[in-house]
């Protein structure tokens, strides 16, 4: 059997100088010397010129990295170390080839399997022999910590690079943590001057509520009402960075959804409304519920009492109240998912012809259909993008400032709201409009 290179030499020669563990994919470079690929790379960066090597410190201006295939197929071969004595002796080559006796021991010096009367020779005097069976067991042993070093070599590489991400991702959100707290330090600081320049604003406005104060009470907190949520005012650079940090860190998202909707929660409002709906300008193919607070559209065409308030081409009925001053809202509850609109129409908003759905011809709503919500505002009208379905719509009509805005009932969200107009002193009468499946019901 040829001769084999000692097993200790084998170890020391498999290990990277750099690292310490077993070769990764190794490389020589310029001195010959062979390392990790990873190792000598790490180890470079940043370097442009004047190579060094870890090893013998020689240096080259350019870097050279070769593969070391014999390095490497040597490194497969140790792996292999613990199954190699039994393959050999399966393998029919017991006997020695020059006494023909069996070999049943193995000299430690020379590395090799020989046999009792190899053993009495001068060849192999005074060398350290031992039984078969034990040099086999001592390479076995010696074959598995070499494979035990090369997992321990992947397990601390693996965490050193999972360490090295984690750490990078730990200062990166820091750093945006810390760049959001100063930027919400200063609106706060705005806000608070804002608060304070409005205190002496206040003052004046007291004395105005004092003057007035035989008024309802929703009717004088409208006077100013937006004093108060001017105060809530975020700019819109700042709202985007908040909208963007919230969407890469869950936790913090859904710690903030739990607070939205506060500045909806600090609007003054008047209380709801008490209107119905009104079957003298119900459309023929609309019905009614007998309480008169829900409406839904059928093919079927009703012999109803001849009015001339009644829609008689659009599928249109008026609320059973009008409006021509004051500060007023209502919701609306809508079922199905047919086309309907909902907003408030003027006292001669057309009844005998087709009409144009837009404030021109008296009409201010919001509209549904194939699954789109628009604002009617003219002819092409203005499509609407809304973070979720409302099922619950909230009108809010103020007749002095000529203004129609919608809500999310929920979420308190501002859905749409139109350019303040002028009613001309016209009555206003909240209006709506449904085909289809879809339902409209008046709440409460």
């Amino acid at each position: 059997m040829a001769a084999r290179k000692p097993l200790e030499m084998l170890q020391d020669e498999s290990c990277c100088s750099i690292c310490l563990g077993i070769f990764q994919d190794p490389v020589s470079i310029h001195c010959g010397h062979s390392f990790c690929r990873s190792c000598i790379t790490e180890t470079w960066e940043g370097l442009t010129t004047n190579f060094s090597c870890p090893q013998c410190r020689k240096t080259k201006s350019r870097k050279i990295l070769r593969p070391n295939r014999e390095l490497a197929n040597v490194i497969k071969a140790a792996k292999r170390l613990n199954l190699q004595p039994v393959r050999e002796v399966e393998g029919g080559e017991n006997f020695c080839e020059e006494h023909q006796e069996p070999l049943k021991l193995f000299c430690q010096d020379d590395k090799k399997l020989i046999c009792l009367v190899c053993d009495r020779s001068k060849m192999h005097h005074d060398h350290s022999v031992v039984p078969m069976g034990e040099a086999a067991q001592e390479c076995k042993v010696r074959g598995l910590w070499v494979q035990d070093r090369l997992k321990d070599h992947t397990i601390v590489r693996t965490y050193r690079k999972m360490h090295k991400f984690l750490e990078k991702q730990e200062s990166s959100l820091l750093a945006q943590l810390e760049q959001l707290d100063a930027e919400i330090r200063k609106a706060h600081e705005e806000i608070l001057q804002r608060l304070l320049e409005e205190t002496t604003r206040l003052g004046t406005l007291i004395g105005e509520m004092e003057r007035t104060y035989q008024q309802p009470d929703w009717q004088l907190l409208k006077v100013r009402r937006e004093t108060l949520s001017h105060s809530l005012e975020i700019s819109p650079q700042l709202e985007q960075k908040f909208s963007d940090f919230t969407e890469q860190n869950p936790n913090i998202k859904e710690l903030l959804e739990k607070f939205r909707g506060t500045e909806g929660s600090l609007t003054l409002s008047p209380p709801p409304a008490q209107i119905k709906l009104d079957p003298w300008t119900a459309n023929a193919r609309l019905y009614l519920s007998e309480d008169f607070k829900l409406v839904w559209w059928d093919i079927c065409e009703k012999h109803l009492p001849s009015s001339p308030k009644r829609f008689k081409v659009k599928q249109c009925v008026l609320g059973s109240r009008g409006f021509t001053s004051g500060w007023h809202r209502w919701e609306v509850e809508i079922h199905g998912q047919g086309r309907w609109a909902i907003g408030v129409a003027i006292e001669s908003v057309p009844r005998d012809r087709l009409f144009f759905l837009n404030p021109n011809e008296g009409i201010w709503a919001l509209c549904h259909l194939l699954n789109e919500y628009k604002a009617l505002t003219s002819h092409y009208n203005t499509r609407l993008t809304l973070r979720r379905v409302p099922k619950r719509i909230r009108i809010c009509l103020d007749y002095e400032e000529g203004r129609v805005v919608f809500f999310d009932a929920k979420s308190k969200e501002r859905i749409f709201a139109f350019p303040p107009a002028s009613f001309q002193g016209e009555r206003v009468f909240p209006w709506f409009m449904v085909t289809g499946d879809a339902q409209l019901k008046l709440l409460p």
